[in-house]
């Protein structure tokens, strides 16, 4: 079974301080959302609400229609993969991809079944006698995506699962997960600060700054064309560059001066814009 999510009117606040304010999103059943955005944006902690790790102060939360925000992290059908991993050290592979089974009394057999196909799937079948102590940072994290993979849950969630990977084991895992991806149907959220990883893995891209959501689309709709300055500024290498330039009308399209004395037709309708002289900001991708 798959997820979709439905957030409306979402707030947080710690004390006097908002860290969400009003946020809503829908999320589609089998889609790969990526929340995007710098250090402090909310993004994670949106992840956690939707777990049920954090609670929400207004709003709700609701997965196929039912509302989950007051219920308990156990009882939301979901998995989380942290950055962190979080393995129980002194436990076999094959025990830490069970454990959470055996605590909801699945039967044995099954949890079996279950713990081989994830291995299979994530090719760590050797791994499975051995402990965390003995991996490396990449298996380590495969550890931790088929722990949540056994669950079988509605929607898969990941707070910037591939941050402690060095950059060539990030590219490696990063084609893992679209691997993966096609192989397990199910609704995933990822959070990342990277805009390489939001950009290749993403059908769709949450890109967060300052509390609110600045733009919803797929990675070439944020390319191409941002909502924001600040959507064209975090996404994109190298950024946009911005001119002040002159705009009037000509022919019922915009036409653009720039500094230089440059004159700019573009196709962008004058409708709306209030028509007459104004100055405006001119953008475009290159170097």
């Amino acid at each position: 079974m798959t997820a979709n999510i439905e957030i409306s009117n979402v707030s947080k606040r710690y004390g006097s301080m908002t860290v969400l304010d009003g946020l809503s999103l829908s999320i589609k059943a089998n889609e790969f959302m990526v929340f995007l955005g710098p250090s402090g944006c909310g993004k994670s902690t949106l992840l956690r609400m939707i777990a049920g790790l954090e609670s929400v102060d207004d709003g709700t939360i609701s997965i196929n229609g039912e509302r989950i925000d007051t219920l308990p992290p156990g009882q939301r059908d979901i998995a989380m993969v942290f950055q962190s991993y979080a393995l129980y050290p002194h436990m076999t592979v094959a025990d830490n991809m069970a454990f959470g089974l055996r605590n909801i009394a699945v039967p044995s057999d099954v949890i079996t079944a279950r713990v081989a196909e994830a291995a299979r799937m994530l090719e760590i079948g050797h791994l499975l006698e051995r402990k965390p102590g003995q991996l490396s940072g990449g298996q380590r994290q495969r550890v931790a995506i088929g722990r949540a993979i056994v669950k079988e849950p509605k929607a898969f969630l990941f707070d910037e699962p591939l941050s402690n990977l060095d950059a060539a084991l990030r590219v490696r895992t990063r084609v893992e997960l679209a691997q993966l991806r096609n192989r397990v149907k199910s609704t995933m959220i990822f959070v990342t600060h990277d805009q390489i990883e939001a950009m290749t893995l993403a059908d769709r891209i949450v890109v967060m700054n300052n509390r609110k959501i600045e733009q919803i689309g797929t990675p070439m709709e944020i390319y191409s064309r941002p909502a924001s300055r600040f959507v064209a500024t975090f996404v994109g290498s190298p950024t946009m560059n911005f001119l002040d330039v002159g705009i009037a009308e000509e022919n019922g399209f915009i036409s653009a001066k720039l500094p230089d004395g440059t004159q700019l037709k573009t196709a962008i309708r004058a409708a709306g814009l209030g028509g007459g002289n104004h100055a405006a900001r001119h953008s475009r991708r290159g170097g």
